[in-house]
């Protein structure tokens, strides 16, 4: 499917689009492929670091350093701010092979894309950041971001006290991704009844850090929970200008955002597997193909995934504005169910076993599970959007 359509912008045609759809399948196909080869359920996963540091050369995840390949039209490189078309074709082309390298890209280039529009450059320039806003099982609501006098320290309890020059930080946050061990943390907390964002160096002490353990998929990422006690924060490093909403209200779009573009490709991927087996497994004298019922699968998963990559499409408001906001939560929301469907629809076609490792199905149904829940559940979108819908 030519995706040229869905990402009109300003400062990127549709040959340049097809340049990195290009740039990422190649490394999918020369990276990631071998890493998936082994029988293990999500591969060598000993390689990701060697993976991640490939994609930095190439320049597909994005750097703080201006002198980085990725700097400008990595994932969520400075380019982002006029359009997401080069870190949606990006992930969604990652994606198509492996939903859990691909989401290590994107972890890392929200944060990245934050400390790149930073109010004021910070003291210790993080290469490998991690985003901290979400404490316990859900993002903060609506009210939360917008209205935080009635609802003072609900969605985010971790708060910031300031001293002589510096900060002192307390709490804790939930669900933190991150491409590889990061060696920064961006940091939302409260200072009053203000949202603030800070630059925290991994080695601060009052850092502990707490591996959640096994998970169902994006294995290949980084993931635990932090404690922060009475950790110091230099007032060198705050990001924002004195409010961090508009840097939250960013995070949250641009998570949601790359989490729909990486549905849409776990999706096209599904798909292209289903059909290759279908072509190829023999059954009553010719290839199950052209069996009614699975034609059917085949229909049904190849609509849905091109659905879902529709869905990107509404994706035209700048991020940071709160209309951007809106359509991202409204995409992350259908992006993955459509995706979710497409994949299980896929799976359907090998039959008993697409539930095994061998043909990676199995794989494709658990990352896309976990990427439906993470970083708010369909029910949180639902009233995150009605909310919005309702002052707009």
């Amino acid at each position: 499917m030519d995706n040229s359509a869905l990402y009109k912008s300003e400062c990127i045609n549709a040959e340049e689009l097809s340049q990195f759809r290009d740039l990422a399948k190649k490394f999918s196909l020369g990276q990631i492929r071998p890493l998936l080869e082994e029988s293990l359920p999500d591969g060598r996963l000993n390689r990701v670091h060697d993976i991640i540091n490939s994609s930095h050369t190439l320049g597909i995840i994005t750097s703080v350093d201006e002198l980085s390949p990725g700097h400008e039209f990595g994932i969520w490189g400075r380019a982002a701010d006029r359009s997401i078309a080069p870190s949606a074709a990006l992930l969604g082309a990652i994606a198509e092979t492996c939903g859990g390298i691909a989401f290590c890209c994107h972890v890392q280039g929200v944060p990245s894309h934050l400390i790149i529009h930073a109010a004021k450059h910070p003291s210790f320039t993080s290469l490998r950041p991690a985003l901290c806003l979400q404490e316990g099982p859900y993002p903060p609501s609506y009210s939360t971001l917008f209205h935080p006098d009635r609802e003072p320290v609900s969605g985010i309890v971790t708060a910031a006290k300031k001293n002589t020059g510096a900060y002192s930080l307390n709490g804790s946050k939930s669900f933190v991704y991150s491409a590889t061990e990061p060696d920064g943390y961006v940091v939302f907390a409260r200072v009053d009844e203000r949202l603030r964002c800070f630059l925290v160096p991994i080695g601060t002490p009052g850092i502990t850090r707490i591996d959640v353990g096994q998970r169902t998929g994006l294995r290949a990422a980084t993931l635990g929970h932090l404690d922060f006690d009475e950790v110091p924060v230099s007032e060198d490093n705050c990001l924002d200008d004195g409010d961090a909403l508009d840097l939250a209200c960013t995070a949250l779009g641009l998570h949601w955002a790359g989490m729909s573009a990486i549905a849409a490709g776990i999706a096209r991927g599904a798909v292209k597997a289903a059909q290759t087996y279908a072509a190829e497994r023999y059954q009553g004298g010719g290839t199950i193909e052209n069996h009614p019922a699975v034609k059917k699968l085949i229909g049904a998963s190849e609509a849905r995934a091109a659905a879902a990559d529709g869905v990107l499409g509404s994706l035209t408001a700048p991020p940071g504005t709160r209309d951007f906001l809106k359509q991202a939560a409204m995409a992350k929301l259908s992006a993955t169910e459509l995706g979710a469907e497409a994949v299980t629809d896929s799976l359907q076609v090998f039959g008993g076993y697409g539930y095994m490792e061998d043909f990676g199905m199995e794989k494709r149904l658990r990352d896309i599970a976990v990427l439906k829940a993470a970083g708010g559940p369909p029910n949180y979108l639902k009233q995150f959007i009605a909310d919005m819908s309702r002052e707009s």
